[in-house]
């Protein structure tokens, strides 16, 4: 009766394992990078290096880049498994640089970094070739224009302060990206 029970038990294990596999990798199809970044949160401890890599990924696009530290340790037995784990390493480094920037003035100039497609790293370019415009308000903010791209960092009032990016294409708000 034990070992019928055991059997049942692992039988259930490996069903909800592929059951949140599929489910992971159905959301990520769909574009739903909120949602497989949420879930594989809760079951990070048991997913392979692949999936891993997809969900750092898609929290990368949903700006949550405090997971990646979790992710990136796990990420180095193949070369896409260390090629994902260097671009994560990257965004953590950027959104760090561009958070002292931003609090302690600290100087970016001259500093490169790997380039990716990620906002961070399009900011922090512009940030290390002083390509920007600081504003003193009320609230200091700093303003980089990029063709038809505009982004304006700016950080929050509460301790410790979050730092917030505002996208703008053509004049239009398309998005606020909030980083802690």
């Amino acid at each position: 009766m034990k070992l019928f029970l055991l059997c049942c038990l692992l039988f259930f294990n490996l069903f909800a394992q592929d059951g949140n596999y599929n489910n992971i990798l159905k959301l990520y199809k769909k574009a739903n990078y909120k949602m497989v970044c949420r879930h594989g949160k809760t079951i990070l401890n048991n997913l392979d290096d692949n999936y891993l890599s997809l969900v750092g990924n898609a929290c990368a696009k949903e700006d949550d880049i405090r997971i990646l530290g979790k992710i990136l340790p796990k990420l180095n037995k193949t070369k896409n498994d260390r090629l994902n784990a260097s671009y994560f390493a990257t965004l953590i480094l950027e959104k760090k640089l561009i958070y002292q920037f931003m609090n302690d003035n600290i100087k970016l100039t001259g500093l490169t970094l790997p380039k990716t497609n990620h906002i961070l790293s399009r900011v922090f370019e512009k940030l290390a070739k002083n390509q920007y415009i600081k504003n003193h308000g009320k609230f200091k903010n700093i303003q980089i224009n990029d063709g038809i791209y505009k982004y304006i960092l700016w950080l929050s009032s509460d301790k410790p302060p979050k730092m917030y990016i505002d996208e703008y294409k053509n004049g239009m708000l398309i998005k606020k990206h909030w980083f802690r």
